[in-house]
């Protein structure tokens, strides 16, 4: 269960070079959420993001988008 003020990664976008910063999640509103980069490239900045995109501590064997990229 994602939870406000807990820190988690992102979900891997096929095609995409992961990305293994952690963010922490500053603000929830239904699927919503505003997350804060904890470390890594532009540490501070704050992101949105929709709930299926981080990895659940109760899934965490869920770790890809539910999309990947094709390269033309």
């Amino acid at each position: 269960m994602i939870e406000l003020n807990g820190i988690y990664k992102t979900k891997i976008i096929k095609g995409m070079k992961p990305d293994e910063s952690n963010y922490k999640v500053v603000y929830m509103q239904d699927n919503l959420l505003v997350c804060e980069k904890m470390d890594g490239y532009m540490a501070g900045t704050r992101s949105c993001f929709l709930k299926e995109f981080l990895i659940d501590p109760d899934k965490p064997d869920d770790i890809y988008a539910p999309f990947e990229l094709n390269k033309k």
